[in-house]
């Protein structure tokens, strides 16, 4: 008899120093996971089973995250009330669960996403947020990874794409750029090009780790009608 599947949503935070794990190695850290806790999932078929795992919107390595979000197939009528404290009692400081429910939308509804870009900068001062302000009212062009160019890059116009973005000066030489930007596939804005445009047309440096540093927090995903998603 074929078991029966349900799926569930696992939702986690990726911060401090997971930021740096790469997609495939946080795969296997939930894989891990799950089997450890004794969550049985349902496997891929053929000679290699292994857990069927979907992620959506996997941040890019060097960027936290409060809101990941994981798809998996468990028996049906699972008992999930304790999944959430089981998987984190064997995943790393650094990543933790935060909620396991049983979703109502598709991953497919997913529009936008939030993030804080926090810099530090001798560079960063009121006039240089208003630059930065004023700077994404206009078309910016980042280069940008394509399969349509010999090349395998192309200059690519952000700002249709950005939703909103307000950076204001929190601390003298630091600056907090909150900015709502598109999360689809076909306009996805990596958080990277904000940080690339601003050097850019700025005509500063802000990768440089001896002047400068930044950080990336993905704060919240929002759904097609601007609802938080689940």
């Amino acid at each position: 008899m074929v078991p029966a599947y349900e799926k569930i949503r696992i939702a986690f935070q990726k911060t401090g120093n997971a930021k740096f794990i790469s997609h495939l190695d946080l795969d296997r850290t939930m894989k891990t996971a799950l089997t450890r806790a004794g969550i049985k999932v349902e496997h891929t078929h053929g000679f290699n089973p292994r857990p069927y795992l979907v992620f959506s919107l996997p941040s890019s390595v060097g960027t936290e995250s409060l809101c990941e979000f994981l798809d998996v197939n468990v028996a049906e009528g699972s008992d999930i009330s304790g999944f959430r404290e089981r998987l984190n009692v064997n995943l790393p400081d650094d990543i933790a669960v935060t909620d396991v429910y049983r979703p109502e939308t598709d991953f497919k509804r997913i529009k936008d996403a939030e993030y804080r870009l926090t810099v530090v900068s001798p560079l960063m001062d009121g006039d240089m947020c208003e630059r930065i302000n004023e700077l994404f009212r206009s078309p910016v062009f980042v280069e940008k990874r394509t399969k349509k160019t010999e090349s395998g890059f192309m200059d690519y116009d952000i700002q249709p794409y950005i939703r909103s973005l307000v950076c204001g000066l929190s601390n003298p030489g630091e600056a907090v750029i909150t900015t709502v930007v598109s999360a689809e596939n076909a306009t996805y804005i990596n958080p990277e090009y904000i940080i690339k445009a601003i050097c850019k047309y700025l005509s500063v440096d802000l990768t440089d780790p001896e002047n400068s540093v930044y950080n990336i927090v993905r704060t919240a995903v929002y759904g097609q009608n601007g609802e938080i998603f689940r």
